[in-house]
C-alpha cells in the first residue's frame, strides 16, 4: 500500500484550446490509460472514490478520500481489473479501518490519452477522455505539495498564456458518475 496527498488544478478545455495547448507541448510524453470505476453499493457515500487504473499491462487499485486540502490517494498494486481485489486482506483491512464496509460494484470505464510534461512544480497533463458517449478535454496540473502556492501561480500563468478561463473542473470519476446516473 502506498499513499499520496494529491493536489491538482484542472479545467475543461474546448477542442480548439486542447489542440492549441497540445501543439505548444508537442514533445510531451504520451500515456494511454483506462480507469475502471467502482462505487460502493451505498451510492450516498461521496467521501471515497475507487478505480483500477491500467497503463500498459500494469494495474493499480486507488481509493481517493477527500481531505481538507486535496485528496488522500491510497494505492494497491493488483494484477488485473477485478472487483475481487476489494476483498483482498490488505485492501479489506484498509477499508474497514476507515469504516467502509459496503460491497463495491463495477460501474464503467473511462479511457484517457494523456500528454505529460514534467516541470519544476509537478506534471502538466493534457488529457483527451472518452467515457459513455462523451468526449472531453482537460488541462490538469498535478503538483508537488511543497510547491503548492508556486504551482498554482504557474497554473494560472499557463491558462493566461493560452487564453483559457480557469473553470475548475470536476474530477474524472465525478464527471463519469454524473453522466452515467444522469445527476446534476
Amino acid at each position: 500500500m502506498k499513499t499520496n496527498l494529491e493536489i491538482e488544478y484542472k479545467t475543461l478545455l474546448t477542442k480548439e484550446e486542447y489542440d492549441r495547448v497540445l501543439a505548444y507541448f508537442r514533445n510531451a510524453k504520451i500515456v494511454k490509460q483506462t480507469n475502471y470505476y467502482y462505487q460502493s453499493k451505498n451510492r450516498l457515500n461521496k467521501k471515497i472514490a475507487a478505480r483500477i487504473r491500467q497503463i500498459d499491462q500494469n494495474f493499480e487499485l486507488t481509493f481517493k478520500i477527500k481531505q481538507e486540502k486535496g485528496k488522500l490517494e491510497v494505492n494497491f498494486e493488483v494484477p488485473n481489473n477485478s472487483v475481487d481485489h476489494f476483498k483482498r486482506p490488505d485492501v479489506l483491512e484498509f477499508l474497514l479501518s476507515h469504516n467502509y464496509t459496503d460491497d463495491w460494484n463495477y460501474i464503467g470505464e473511462l479511457h484517457t490519452t494523456r500528454h505529460v510534461i514534467q516541470d519544476i512544480y509537478g506534471e502538466i497533463c493534457i488529457d483527451y477522455n472518452q467515457y459513455l458517449d462523451i468526449e472531453d478535454y482537460e488541462l490538469e496540473y498535478e503538483v508537488n505539495n511543497e510547491f503548492e502556492q508556486l504551482a498554482f501561480a504557474r497554473y494560472l500563468d499557463l491558462l493566461k498564456q493560452f487564453s483559457i478561463q480557469n473553470n475548475k473542473a470536476k474530477a474524472k470519476f465525478h464527471r463519469f458518475v454524473i453522466t452515467k446516473f444522469d445527476l446534476d
